[in-house]
């Protein structure tokens, strides 16, 4: 298996990229810490992992939030010892606007989540990857962080600097063999999209593919599990698209 031995967090892990993340890991060996702050669909998805006979544990956390951030290390490090894979995946899906129709508060939600939640359990997990001789952190981008969408101003803002955060992070870290890597997923059938309630749009998205259709959850997780893996051991600072051809057009 290729995460055997291996602790991993999943941010974000209640339902949809995450979910499917933290159920690729445990198939593939990883004791996985599943972090989220929607409690039932967390324990739903430690349910679903310990329900094929893997390992994996729920941490209710708010990734905007440096305390708590710092305890879900903590509680990973209790439960199994150490952690060599982290995935911050958790992002605001809401309040979709263009700037002059975005408040304040709508921004800084944002922000705090999608972006700052990705330094600050970076900061958290870093110097406990440095214990273990490295590891391997993996940023859910966007392909919105590349080329922008109408009515997206915080998200897209968000996600554009979680690929530059990648980029530091991997600069900073390399020489403690911690990799640092982005995913930058395209349209994704997932249930907290607006798009999973707009056919309109999610038929526009189907269009915008070369291969006129959305992913599955699972079509991200299996490029996560590459770069958690040692298969991917002298990749870092890389931004792995997976849009089904969305940002060749």
């Amino acid at each position: 298996m290729r995460l055997k031995d291996k602790v991993a967090i999943v941010t974000g892990a209640a339902s949809g990229i995450g979910q499917a993340i933290a159920q690729v890991f445990a198939r593939e060996g990883a004791k996985v810490i599943v972090a989220d702050i929607n409690d039932e669909g967390g324990r739903e998805t430690v349910d679903l992992i310990t329900g094929e006979g893997g390992t994996a544990v729920f941490g209710h956390t708010d990734v905007s939030v440096f305390e708590e951030t710092k305890s879900m290390i903590a509680y990973a490090v209790d439960s199994f010892g150490g952690i060599h894979v982290l995935v911050n995946n958790a992002a605001y899906l809401k309040d979709f606007k263009p700037v002059t129709d975005t408040t304040e508060e709508e921004w800084d939600a944002s922000l705090d989540v999608t972006l700052k939640g990705v330094f600050l359990c970076s900061k958290a997990v870093i110097p406990e990857m440095i214990k273990a001789g490295g590891g391997s952190i993996i940023n859910i981008a966007s392909v919105g962080g590349l080329v922008g969408f109408a009515s997206y101003a915080a998200y897209c803002s968000a996600k554009g600097g979680v690929i530059q955060l990648t980029k530091s992070l991997a600069i900073d870290y390399g020489r403690h063999n911690i990799r640092v890597n982005a995913i930058c997923p395209g349209p994704i059938d997932t249930p907290t999209t607006p798009e999973a309630q707009d056919e309109k749009l999610h038929q526009w998205q189907r269009d915008m593919t070369v291969l006129g259709r959305t992913a599955s959850p699972e079509e991200v997780a299996y490029p996560a599990l590459f770069l958690a893996s040692d298969e991917s051991s002298f990749i870092t600072g890389s931004n792995l698209v997976v849009d089904g051809g969305w940002t060749i057009r």
